[in-house]
C-alpha cells in the first residue's frame, strides 16, 4: 500500500496522430479499454489525475468524472507531455506524482512500488533506464519541485523530457536489476502495434 503523499497521473491530451486520430486510452484489449486497464492498476493511490485537452466534449469529461478522474486540463497547448506534467504537478494536491501515459496498459503495481521505494526529500524524479541507460521518462515519479525547471524550459520552448530529467535531481534505476520485465515500460503508437497486440 503507498503511504507517501504521491498521486496518479494518466497523460491523455496528445494529438494521436500516429494512431490516426484515435484516442488512444480508448482503445480495448480483452473488452477492457487501456485508460480502465490502467486505473486498475493505479487504485491504491487516493487520487488518480487525468491530464487532457480541450479537444473532449463534455460529456466525455463527465465519463471520465464518474470514472473516479480528477481532469486536469492543459495549461500550454500542444508541446507535448511536458504540457500535461507541469498542468498536473502545478495543480495537484500531493507533492509527487507518478506519471505514465494512457497508451501504457501494461504497467504493474511492482513497477510502482519499485520507483516508490526510491523517493527521499532531496529526489526531485525517479525513472527507470534499460541496459544502455535509455531512461524511460513516463512510468516515472515527479515532484512538484521541478516545476521552475519545467517553466524555464517552456519559456525557452524547449520539450524534452529527458532534459527535464537530467536538470533535475534524479535517481535512475537499470530495470535490468529489477524483476520487472522491460515489456511494461512499452506504449502502443500506431495501428499496427495496437493489431499486433490484439493478435497476441
Amino acid at each position: 500500500m503507498i503511504v507517501l503523499d504521491i498521486g496518479a497521473l494518466i497523460l491523455m491530451g496528445g494529438k494521436n496522430s500516429r494512431m490516426n486520430g484515435n484516442v488512444k486510452g480508448l482503445l480495448k484489449i480483452k473488452n477492457i479499454t487501456f485508460l480502465e486497464k490502467i486505473k486498475e492498476t493505479l487504485n491504491d493511490f487516493s487520487s488518480i489525475y487525468l491530464s487532457i485537452n480541450d479537444k473532449f466534449s463534455n460529456s466525455q469529461k463527465q465519463n471520465f468524472e464518474q470514472m473516479g478522474f480528477k481532469l486536469i486540463e492543459d495549461i500550454y497547448k500542444e508541446i507535448g507531455p511536458l504540457g500535461g506534467i507541469y498542468s498536473s504537478l502545478l495543480n495537484c494536491e500531493e507533492e509527487y506524482l507518478f506519471i505514465t501515459a494512457c497508451d501504457m496498459p501494461f504497467i504493474t503495481k511492482n513497477n510502482i512500488e519499485v520507483l516508490c521505494d526510491k523517493i527521499d526529500k532531496d529526489v526531485e524524479i525517479v525513472v527507470f533506464c534499460d541496459k544502455s541507460d535509455r531512461l524511460y521518462p513516463l512510468s516515472a515519479i515527479y515532484s512538484k519541485k521541478v516545476l521552475p525547471i519545467i517553466r524555464e524550459m517552456i519559456d525557452k520552448k524547449y520539450y524534452k523530457l529527458s532534459y527535464l530529467i537530467e536538470k533535475s535531481n534524479f535517481v535512475k534505476i537499470n530495470i535490468e536489476d529489477t524483476d520487472i520485465k522491460i515489456e511494461t515500460l512499452s506504449n502502443v503508437n500506431t495501428p499496427e502495434e495496437y493489431n499486433s497486440l490484439n493478435k497476441n
